[in-house]
This record gives structure tokens, sequence and C-alpha cells, in this order.
């Protein structure tokens, strides 16, 4: 019995294969999985070329089940078609009427499909996440564009024991024959009239300008993904793979060039048919700032610098020799000098002092600057550096910043207040005999009527919109004018908010992410979609993209408070407190955190005092657990940090102070948020007048090259359950004076 087994499998093994027997061995194909990439990159693609791979197909499986799936930000359809004797047409339908918006989310296809084979029609272009494939299933990858993300198409479709079929590189007939299907008479497949109508790049423009064409490239070769604009018009494009691209500009423009890691450069358009531009490597240097005055202005020096009192814009409280006490050799005491001002530690000296505001702040004592030098601080822990080093006789003034007078100019380090000592030993020799008046501001009664920030979109696009009813009309009037505003940077953004309007935050995300998918290389434009996301109080979207940037920028210590605060939006709570212990006890390595050390010291308290009990709190010191009672806590963000805007805090009482974003007054500020890589301040109001405070903001880019945006947020009951919050995002461009913010009722 044995003998003739293998014999038989002898005889089996000695017969020739032929073709027909081979393709006998393929196992059948009764279940087929199809995703389809319904994303905006995917509107270039070559349909007609797709569908007549498909018809072809079924022509040769004429009986089998399709799954279809279309996805971008969401799963568009999901339908179950059986296909008998070839007849296709039901999914052919389905497959014509798909509108391409969006940005693709590839982890739908981690899903378990019981199929016998995928298909999967995609460029692989990765903007938020990695396409990463279910390895149970041979999947093929189908793409048909020339701008696709050639090494992951190979790259999965070989782990996942499939096929890679490029139709922009073989023909049909190869490509089908990677299908396991040969010697089939191919044939074209006409796509309707409507298709045809809806291929953009057929399309002409409404309005003609000048095209201007360009290369874009650096010491290695041409960049894909340059972000090219023109200044003052929201007009922009990127480069292709050849680092090459074209955009409507006129003889005079000015273009600004920009990608992530390189110098951005501007030229001016001129007759030249081609334009070639060569970007070199960023050294994170901040540019010479060249500031000329028009008149001679009073000049106050706050120890970190010399500045024109009107430019000062607070309140401060300040006293000469003659008010310091008699007879004191071994220390300084401000007992009874100052309102707000008390002891806290071992004696009256000026080290062992709080401001009452700040005293519930990390160290609870006040930074001392002697002539402008820092000194050693006392620590809430235990440590204490007493001032007996400072003569008292040799004073000449002592000045004291509360409140945000002492946090915009010192950031953290000035948290819990600053106290200026000017000595007469500085003074000596110098010609202003009433120096010490020189710290107290004044003329800063508020007196100003200003408008309003305008939250209406005066645009042609929207007016269109305006004449629809139904959101399903707007939807399908949006996808016929879009073609028009491809390379409008606030477009977007704009239609994304009208949208809203309806009630379908999901299709409003959609058309947001449009931006990303348009400029994948512009960090600052993933910041802005992020926080319009976070308008919209769409925070998953807003959690993506977050956690894209700190993958993109792992030493900017934003990433991680951003990350960390999306979190914690997304009840994600111990992961956001990992990130914030993370970041105080210094465990990044490479990156500093003291530029938003208070910022991420509020946000961690504010954290732990709402979700304490879904929290592992081992190891977490006392202090966090303390309740916070501030008024108001306003939280100021910006997408760019060479962002150059003021604000300006009105108290009940009219009286106003000012906090400066610009090189002009803040310099060293703009140099730090550049070197640290972080874009948030924020502003306590604690022990504030009773009333109506009111913020205005002035801005400096009215003609900047792309939009500048502020996300303005105003917490009430910060920490507590009845927690509220108002948030707001501000084009700065579109700000040609000063306007009025926001107000806030204490």
């Amino acid at each position: 019995m044995k003998n003739t087994i293998s014999f038989l499998i002898a005889l089996l093994l000695l017969a020739p294969l032929t073709k027909a027997s081979i393709i006998n061995l393929v196992p059948p194909i009764k279940k087929i999985t199809i995703y389809w990439d319904a994303s905006l990159s995917m509107k270039d693609k070559d349909i007609d070329k797709e569908l007549t791979l498909l018809d072809v197909y079924f022509q040769n499986r004429p009986n089998v089940e399709v799954d279809l799936i279309t996805f971008s930000n969401s799963v568009d359809v999901q339908q179950r078609f059986t296909i008998v004797n070839s007849n296709w047409n039901d999914l052919k339908e389905i497959l014509l009427k798909t509108t391409y918006d969006g940005v693709a989310f590839y982890d739908v296809l981690l899903e378990d499909k019981e199929s016998d084979m995928i298909f999967l029609f995609t460029d692989g272009v990765e903007i938020l996440d990695k396409l990463i494939l279910n390895k149970i299933t041979p999947t093929f990858i189908i793409n048909s564009t020339k701008k696709a993300n050639f090494k992951v198409l190979i790259k999965q479709s070989h782990l996942s024991k499939g096929k890679y079929i490029n139709l922009t590189k073989i023909d049909l007939k190869k490509a089908l024959s990677l299908l396991n299907i040969d010697n089939v008479k191919v044939v074209n497949v006409k796509t309707t009239k409507e298709v045809l109508k809806m291929k953009e790049n057929t399309i002409k423009r409404e309005i003609k300008e000048n095209i201007v064409k360009g290369i874009v490239y650096d010491s290695e070769g041409a960049l894909v993904g340059a972000t090219i604009t023109v200044n003052g018009k929201f007009v922009g494009v990127v480069s292709n793979e050849k680092g090459e691209f074209s955009i409507n500009a006129t003889q005079g423009d000015i273009l600004t060039i920009s990608y992530l890691g390189k110098i951005t450069k501007e030229i001016i358009v001129e007759e030249s048919p081609l334009v070639e531009i060569l970007l070199s490597n960023d050294e994170n240097e901040l540019d010479e700032v060249v500031v000329k005055g028009e008149r001679e202005e009073e000049i106050i020096d706050l120890g970190y610098g010399k500045i024109a009192k009107k430019k000062l814009g607070y309140a401060v409280q300040s006293i000469g020799s003659e008010d310091l006490p008699e007879g004191r050799d071994d220390n300084i005491s401000l007992h009874g000098k100052f309102s707000g001002v008390t002891s806290y530690g071992q004696s009256e000296d000026i080290s062992q002092i709080v401001f009452r505001a700040n005293s519930i702040l990390l160290n609870v004592f006040p930074l001392i600057l002697v002539d402008g030098i820092p000194i050693r601080r006392s620590s809430s822990v235990g440590s204490v550096q007493l001032t007996n080093f400072i003569d008292p006789k040799n004073i000449a003034k002592i000045t004291i910043l509360k409140g945000l007078a002492a946090t915009n100019r010192w950031g953290s380090e000035g948290a819990n207040g600053v106290i200026l000592i000017t000595t007469k030993s500085s003074l000596a020799g110098g010609k202003n005999k009433n120096s010490q008046n020189t710290a107290l501001a004044k003329d800063n009664d508020f007196t100003e009527n200003l408008s309003s920030i305008s939250t209406a979109i005066n645009e042609k696009y929207i007016d269109e919109l305006k004449e629809f009813k139904t959101l399903n009309e707007v939807c399908n009037h949006y996808l016929k004018q879009r073609i028009y505003y491809l390379d409008n940077l606030l477009y977007f953004v704009n239609i994304s908010d009208f949208i809203l309007q309806f009630g379908n935050k999901e299709i409003a995300s959609k058309i947001l992410s449009n931006i990303l998918e348009l400029y994948p290389q512009d960090i600052t434009l993933f910041k802005l979609v992020a926080y319009k996301a976070e308008q919209q109080q769409d925070f998953f979207f807003a959690k993506r993209i977050y956690e894209k940037i700190a993958k993109l920028k792992p030493r900017d210590a934003q990433s991680y408070r951003d990350l960390a605060l999306s979190y914690q939006e997304t009840g994600y709570y111990q992961k956001a407190l990992d990130i914030y212990k993370k970041m105080l006890n210094k465990d990044y390595l490479g990156v500093d955190f003291s530029g938003i050390q208070k910022v991420i010291t509020n946000e961690m308290r504010g954290l732990i005092l709402r979700h304490k009990d879904k929290l592992d709190l081992s190891g977490i010191p006392e202090f966090y657990l303390n309740d916070v009672d501030y008024d108001a806590r306003i939280v100021v963000e910006y997408n760019d940090n060479e962002a150059e805007f003021e604000l300006q805090f009105v108290n009940p009482q009219k009286k106003f102070f000012s906090w400066s974003h610009t090189k002009a007054v803040n310099e060293m500020r703009l140099y730090e948020e550049k070197d640290q890589g972080f874009n948030t301040e924020e502003f306590l109001l604690v022990d504030a007048e009773k009333g109506q405070w009111q913020i205005n903001i002035e801005s400096e880019m009215n003609q900047h090259k792309k939009p500048i945006v502020l996300k303005y947020t105003v917490y009430k009951n910060y920490g507590k359950a009845s927690e509220t919050k108002e948030v707001r995002v501000i084009i700065l461009n579109a700000i040609k004076e000063k306007q009025v913010l926001g107000n806030i009722r204490i």
C-alpha cells in the first residue's frame, strides 16, 4: 500500500505542469474587500485606468462578493455588493460618485476582514498617521497618481504578501497579470460626463492671472512639498516630486518659499519665465533687529533692559531711600511699605516676603534684581537666601511688580512678582535727579472707543453658499466651487466654520483637514488646523495633529505641552499626567521647558484637581492637591512664534497695562521662544478688581505672507468641577487696527 502511494506521488511530481494547471492551483477568489482612498490628494488620480482594471478583473471573476469601504477622515461608504455574471454596475456607480475631500486616516485598514484578498486604492500619502496594513490577508495596492508615497506602498504590499500595482508605470495587461489574470482583451471604460466635469485639472480658472513657474532645491537636489506663497494674497502652492511649482502671480509680487528645517527665502517676481530657488539649512538664529526711533521718549530701566514709559503700560509701586526704615544695617525690610506684601519666612528680610496674590504658586518668593542683576532667592522648601549683603543705606529706590506686570516681562521667573533694587552707587554720576520716579507709570488711563473683532466672513464664496438651504446642497456646491480656491489658505477655514452652522462636525473637520493635504510640510498651518479643531470641539482630530507635530518637532517644548493638554481634552488623563511629570522633571533630554514652566505647572494642577479620582497620584507633591482660586486664567497661543502683536488689559477702573509680543519691545522673549520651541503665554487675574475687564489686541501682521492665528482661551473657575472655557481663534493678518479681543466679567 505504501509503495502504491509513493508511486502515485512520484507520478504527480514528474508530470509536466501546464499553465492551466498552475492557474487551477490558485485558491478560488470568492470574497474581496476594496478600500478606496477618498482623501483630497486622490482627486488627481487616473480614474479611467482604475475602473478599467476592475472591469476586466470582474470579467474574469464573474461571481464574487465585494465589501467596499471608502475612507478619508472617516468611513464614508461601507457597503456589500454581490457580483453576478460580471455585472458590477452598482459598485461602479458608487465609485464614480466618490468625492475626494479631507485627509486619509489609515487606521481603518487594521480591521480584520474575512476576505480572500484585499484591493487598496491609495497614493499612500501619510499626513497624520502611518500606512500600516493588517497582515492577515494578501493586499494588492493599486496606485494611479504620480505623487504617491512609492516606498511605503511597495513595502506594505510586500509585508502583506500582496503586490504593488503602479498604474503610472505599467500597462493594464501587466497589472492584470500581477492579479493572476492573463490572456485577456483589455477594454477601455469610459467615465460619465459628470466625472469628466469634476476633473479639476481640465477646468479653466475664472480669474486669469500670470503663471510663474519655478524649481525649489537644496544642496541634495529637488525639494518635494516646499510651500510657495504670494505675500499679502493668501495664495500658495507646494512643489511636486521634481521640486517644480506654478503659481498665480504678477510681476512685482513677492514670493515666499519655505520648507521645514530650511531658511525661508523671499524673491521678487520679474520677467523671467522660470525661477530657481536654493534653500539652505536653518541654523536656528534670530535675525538682527534694528529699531529706529522717531522722537526722544522717557526711558525706564526695569532691570531686564530699558524701555519707553509709553510702552510699559502698567502701574508699579516704588519707594525711595527716604521711605526705608532708619537704623537698619543688617537687612532690608519692606514691612508696611507696599500693599499686598506680607512676611512668609523666618524674618522680615526682603528675601522672605511674598505678594499675597501669587502665594499659591510653586516657589512663593519673588525674583530680586539688584541694579538689573538677579540674585539667588529663597526656596519654598527650606533654602533661605538673605539680602544682608546689601547695605540699606546704599539703596536709592525699590520697585515691586506684581501679577501681569511681573509675569509678562520675566516669564516663569517673575511668576511670584519681581523686586527691583536700584543702588545709589549705580546712579553715581547720573544727570537725572528725579531718577527715583522713573519706574512710575503714568498716563495709563484708557479712553479709546474700540470695535470688537468681527466674526462675519465677507467673501464671495460664502455668499454663494448662503443661497442654499440644505447641507447636501451646500456640500455639492462647495465641491464645484473649491476648484477655484485651492491656493487660498483661508478658504477651507471659512468653509469649515460655515458648514459647522449645520451641526455636522464630521464634514467641517474633513474640509478643514484639506489644508494638511495641500501643505504637508508647514507646521504653522498644522497648528492653525489644530486650533480650529479645538474651537470646533473636535478634540480627537486635534489630538491626531498634536501627535504628528510631536513626532516632527521632538525638541520643541510646545510639542509636549500641546500633547498633554490634548490628552486631557480627550479623556486620557493618566497619559496627560505622565507627560506633565516628565516635563517638570526634565525627563525629555535636550528639551528646555523653562519658558512654559508656569503654564504646564498650572495645567498639571488643573488636571489633578478636576480628575484626581481617575489618576495615580503616587509621588505627586501635596502642593498640586491644593485648590487654586483664580478669578480668570487667560491663555494665548499663536501658530508662529514670530507673530507680532500686543495685548492690552483694561481693568474696571479703565486703567490699562500691556504685554507686547514684538521684536521691537520684547526681542529676548521672541528669541527664547524660537530657541526653546514654544508659543504660549498665560495671564492670571488673581484678587482682581470686580467688574468688567477688557482685553484689546493690536497686530503687526497685516502684510504677512501666510495666515498667522492666535488662539485665545479664557478659563473661569479653573481647576473646579464648574470650570468653564471660552475659545476664540483670531486671524492676526485681518486686524488692521486695535480692536477688542474679549471681555471678562469678574
